[in-house]
């Protein structure tokens, strides 16, 4: 069976009830469920004809309202689930689907300031690519994790457990909508709102490493 989840993250104008906010939690608690989030509808329709051609087991792929951000490149395949889209020295943001794109720009943002910001994606956040996360995330001094999701909804436990348990001494981050039904709004409010836009990661992280030093 292939579930396709529309309308994943938070999704502007449609209203209160229609963010896709939870789903990542639940979904990835059924037995032998794969869950896919494209960043643009080229991975969309790549990762729908190899759920349907090839997967043999349930697979549900995420994808959001309005089509696509600047990121346009299809980089997802079935053996490729962490994409590295931009190498850094001091910190990484780790994130998925729609939300790379802030991601990217918020990394421009920090070089500006001087800050050297990798950007890491997961194509797939269940199972979570453990081994090859942890490989792109290696030598990393802080890991930030950013999604559209509410607080305990979402895979940066998960990140955060492997991630302790491969370097201790990492600074582990992260940004989500908190504990609360998301508001009403459009969807670039929304990303301002909850701190998810690229000028509020950039300055979150601009403001830990100012503390640190």
């Amino acid at each position: 069976v292939v579930f396709a989840v529309d309308r994943a993250g938070l999704v502007g104008e449609d209203g209160e009830t229609h963010h896709g906010v939870f789903d990542v939690g639940f979904l990835s608690q059924a037995p032998n469920m794969t869950v896919l989030c494209p960043a643009n509808t080229k991975e969309l329709e790549d990762m729908m004809r190899w759920a349907v051609c090839e997967h043999n087991g349930p697979v549900a792929i995420r994808y959001p309202r309005g089509g696509n951000g600047v990121y346009m490149e299809p980089a997802w395949s079935a053996d490729r689930s962490v994409i590295t889209h931009k190498v850094g020295k001091q910190c990484a943001i780790v994130t998925y689907g729609k939300l790379v794109n802030h991601a990217i720009a918020a990394s421009e943002i920090l070089n500006k300031a001087g800050i050297d910001a990798g950007v890491i994606r997961l194509a797939r956040i269940h199972p979570l690519p453990k081994e090859a996360l942890l490989s792109a995330i290696a030598g990393y001094k802080r890991v930030l994790v950013v999604e559209e999701t509410c607080d305990g909804s979402g895979i940066y436990t998960k990140v955060f457990w492997n991630l302790c348990k491969a370097d201790p001494d990492c600074e582990f981050d992260h940004i989500d909508i908190g504990n609360r039904f998301a508001t009403h709004g459009s969807t670039d409010h929304l990303y301002r709102h909850y701190g998810l836009d690229a000028e509020s990661i950039a300055n979150y992280l601009l403001e830990v490493l100012k503390v640190e030093n």
